[in-house]
């Protein structure tokens, strides 16, 4: 890796590639059609395309890969819900990170894939979750599925739901959490509501148990901003259990209690809608199982 670099769009309605190559004259724009189709330029925290149109403090992250560094296949144990010539859908488990980045290289979802794909076929990612969170990942399989799945994504017509164990009781059955995000200030890698904030972000939540000290969410996300559920539940005084970056440790959890359980999409061949789901893993049962129990003890 040359370098990393994180710069703060400073145009409007330019695209990604035509951006960096002006920002780099010393390289060619098809080094950074190269980088973006290999996932090494995000903008916002989110994979990004080519022909991607920034807007004004678009916050763009790129790692100047050298020309014969690729991404190296080995073999994770994944565990794959689906798949057909056109996607993959996989059932994350938590920590894993999803693209080789920093100081992961080798031992990510993208990793495990080329490996359980013999190196055949590039997966491309239209989305992504965090180290911690669990659940459904959707991968194109080909440029054109990449490009119909980017549509529904950016066009927010792709249904996905959460499961999310919260800090304290909410004593509403459901609600809406409206409230714009943007990144902090303090912490560039967070992102906060706040006056400067910027980027309309909507997320409902549903109750499906009151616990100990805790409540059980449907939760369902009507934009994808980075972090989007996270901060929303933190802005509402209910981060989620073992979200020590928006929230604190937990007891019953090292790692937050947030699961993608279900996704639905129109398919890039038959563009008829399916859906999928991933249970829940088993930290996720045993912190609810216990503090159930807890709940019932106490009365």
């Amino acid at each position: 890796m040359e370098k990393q670099e994180k710069i703060i769009c400073d145009v409007n309605r330019t695209r990604l590639d035509s951006f960096l190559k002006e920002k780099y004259p010393d390289y060619s724009r098809g080094y950074f059609q190269r980088l973006i189709k290999n996932g090494f330029v995000n903008i916002n925290g989110k994979p990004s395309q080519s022909g991607h149109r920034l807007r004004l403090d678009d916050v763009i992250e790129i790692e100047f890969a050298n020309k014969e560094e690729k991404i190296l296949a080995k073999e994770i144990p994944l565990d794959i819900i689906y798949e057909d010539k056109d996607i993959i859908v996989v059932n994350k488990q938590p920590d894993l990170v999803v693209h080789p980045a920093g100081r992961h290289k080798t031992d990510t979802l993208v990793n495990g894939l080329l490996f359980y794909l013999k190196g055949k076929i590039a997966p491309f990612l239209v989305h992504r979750l965090d180290k911690d969170t669990s659940g459904i990942l959707v991968v194109a399989l080909n440029e054109k599925a990449k490009e119909f799945l980017s549509r529904q994504f950016q066009q927010r017509t792709i249904d996905k739901k959460y499961s999310a164990i919260v800090k304290g009781i909410i004593k509403e059955p459901e609600g809406v959490i409206d409230a714009p995000l943007g990144r902090s200030n303090e912490d560039r890698k967070k992102f906060v509501v706040g006056p400067m904030s910027d980027r309309k972000s909507k997320t409902s939540f549903k109750v499906l148990d009151r616990l100990k000290n805790a409540t059980y969410l449907e939760v369902k996300p009507f934009t994808g901003r980075t972090h989007q559920i996270r901060v929303h539940l933190a802005y509402i005084g209910h981060p989620i259990l073992g979200d020590i970056e928006y929230g604190n440790a937990s007891e019953v959890t090292n790692r937050q209690l947030l699961h993608a359980l279900s996704i639905g999409f129109l398919h890039p061949s038959t563009k008829k809608k399916v859906e999928f789901s991933a249970p829940l893993p088993e930290d996720f049962k045993k912190a609810l199982k216990l503090l159930k129990a807890e709940k019932e003890v106490r009365g």
